[in-house]
């Protein structure tokens, strides 16, 4: 008897995790918050996020100046504390009792008092729950550079849709200055008084501070707030060519590329050159991502041809090329460079048991891998991609475009393996509280349509 089985190490630690963002306005909270949610919500530990300023818009106070969030605006300060509290009350009723969860608060809590009414009422709450512990994250921004760019994208939030762009900015730094007034930093003065108190905070998204951090939940957060930075930036997901493999209907094995395939890829190549040559986040080094098979290494070879002929990025040292194993597609295992008549004849069971389980189902043999085996594999070099100041590509195969989208889109881990991938390019592009995805089509030649059995392409 083996006990209760998981492939999940989340489903093995009972913590319920309550963050409270802290930060002056356009400090990076929501996005760091949003970041928080799609990483636990990707690695398969359910997470929700609470905002102050939604809840204050559906309350119909989208579009409040400045005036609302002045201190000496007693009502209105009554208003925004009460709202706060719904928030976290909110939270706490979401919270489930059992197993891995993570809410967070997205607001401001600038003051120690209401940071200790946030630590009072959690304490209250884990009277009747062991499991569940308040760690604060704060952001502090003091790069101007930096700063800049959080304000123009804060602007594009609903408290400014279709108002001037001039007045936006005024009254939004008017805003920033009323919260300024009463702003009180986290110190380890206000730490020394609670032992109990657990908090990361971030510099510039550069500096990172964990106190009292402990458990293998808060862990994971250290480890992505490690990885995440507030600079804007580009990424750019695409789908590789036919291989010699798909035109036999094998899957797995290290095939070349089609002529079809090659033809699709110097087309994907071209429309990624004019992307990679107008995109307004181009600073720093280019990075192209990809696996260790062939045909990736053709895919990066006509990019770097492309830009070469267009003079993008014309100094080497401006492009790295990082070769990763954790990029190449799912293992099949005993599977891997079968065919569909082989599939029947020596695996006849494996179609409709994978189909059944999408996420969980394991190829059959040594280094047979499952989707959630992809998801941890992908973890490290999702990290690099969160870390890269620059603008990056990635070329990969299907399931590991499935875990790169769903994982800057905000996709649970259930929802992955069923996302549907179109040939061509995914455009990812930071905003204020994540990334917006744009898809481009490749008009020439075929991409892949390697698949395991049960699966339908789109």
């Amino acid at each position: 008897k083996t006990g209760n089985t998981t492939s999940n190490p989340f489903n093995v630690f009972q913590e319920r995790l309550v963050i409270a963002m802290i930060g002056l306005p356009a400090r990076g909270k929501s996005y760091i918050s949003a970041s928080i949610t799609r990483y636990m919500r990707f690695m398969g530990c359910p997470a929700k996020l609470f905002n102050a300023g939604k809840l204050r818009r559906t309350e119909g106070l989208t579009g409040t100046d400045a005036g609302f969030f002045d201190p000496k605006n007693t009502s209105a300060a009554a208003h925004r504390e009460s709202m706060a509290m719904q928030c976290l009350d909110d939270l706490l009723e979401w919270m489930p009792l059992n197993g891995c969860a993570v809410g967070i608060l997205d607001a401001t809590n600038t003051t120690v008092e209401r940071r200790r009414k946030l630590i009072d009422r959690c304490r209250e709450e884990a009277k009747f729950d062991a499991g569940l512990r308040l760690i604060f994250v704060e952001s502090v921004v003091n790069d101007a550079v930096l700063l800049e760019q959080n304000y123009r994208m804060k602007l594009e939030n609903d408290d400014y849709r279709g108002v001037d762009a001039e007045r936006s900015a005024a009254d939004f730094r008017e805003r920033v200055r009323k919260y300024e007034s009463v702003y009180e930093t986290l110190t380890d003065a206000e730490a020394g008084k609670d032992s109990l108190l657990c908090y990361i905070k971030l510099v510039d998204a550069r500096q990172l501070v964990a106190h009292n951090i402990r458990g293998y939940v808060g862990q994971k957060v250290v480890g992505l707030l490690g990885n995440v930075h507030l600079s804007p930036r580009t990424i750019w997901i695409v789908l590789g060519g036919e291989t010699v493999n798909d035109n036999e209907g094998v899957i797995g094995g290290d095939p070349g590329l089609s002529a079809e395939g090659e033809a699709y890829l110097d087309g994907a190549c071209q429309i990624l050159t004019s992307l990679v040559a107008a995109s307004e986040t181009k600073e720093g080094r280019l990075l192209v991502l990809t696996g260790t098979a062939r045909r990736y290494i053709d895919a990066v070879e006509r990019l770097h041809a492309a830009l070469d002929a267009a003079d993008v990025y014309a100094v080497p040292s401006d492009r790295m090329t990082l070769t990763l194993a954790a990029a190449n597609d799912l293992c099949e295992g005993l599977m891997d460079s079968t065919s569909a008549a082989e599939w029947e004849s020596s695996f006849p069971d494996e179609a409709a048991a994978r189909a059944a389980d999408r996420l969980n189902y394991r190829y059959p043999g040594a280094g047979g891998e499952s989707y959630r085996d992809l998801v941890a594999r992908c973890n490290d070099f999702l990290g690099i991609l969160e870390q890269s100041a620059g603008d990056s590509v990635v070329f990969c195969d299907r399931a590991v475009f499935r875990s790169i989208r769903g994982y800057f889109l905000a996709n649970s881990i259930e929802e992955i393996p069923f996302l549907e991938i179109q040939p061509g390019i995914l455009e990812l592009k930071r905003t204020n509280h994540g990334f917006k995805a744009s898809h481009y089509s490749v008009d020439v030649g075929l991409a892949t349509t390697k698949a395991g059995p049960g699966t339908k392409l789109y």
